[in-house]
């Protein structure tokens, strides 16, 4: 809760959205019937989930990279960046 005490409402639900993995990607959608594929529109072969909307899909390579350059290996680990203070700011 310190975390996100300084936040907006909208930027908590977010965090909150990817610790959880319930944001409106396609797998969580397809997984509530809102949508006809779990698959990345992007990467038709590929779930969108929330380490492949972060860390791999081509469409957010240039926020991945920045955040890449920024928080340097400990940025290709989902566990590391929800926690971590200084990677959290990158997200939100």
């Amino acid at each position: 809760l310190k975390l996100t005490s300084s936040f907006l409402k909208h930027l908590t639900r977010l965090l909150i959205g990817l610790c959880t993995r319930h944001l409106p990607l396609n797998q969580h959608l397809f997984h509530l019937m809102k949508s006809e594929s779990p698959n990345c529109p992007y990467c038709p072969q590929t779930k969108k989930t929330v380490h492949h909307y972060l860390f791999d899909c081509p469409q957010y390579l240039t926020a991945c990279h920045i955040m890449s350059c920024t928080l340097g290996q400990k940025s290709t680990s989902l566990s590391h960046t929800l926690v971590d203070p200084d990677a959290i700011t990158h997200l939100v």
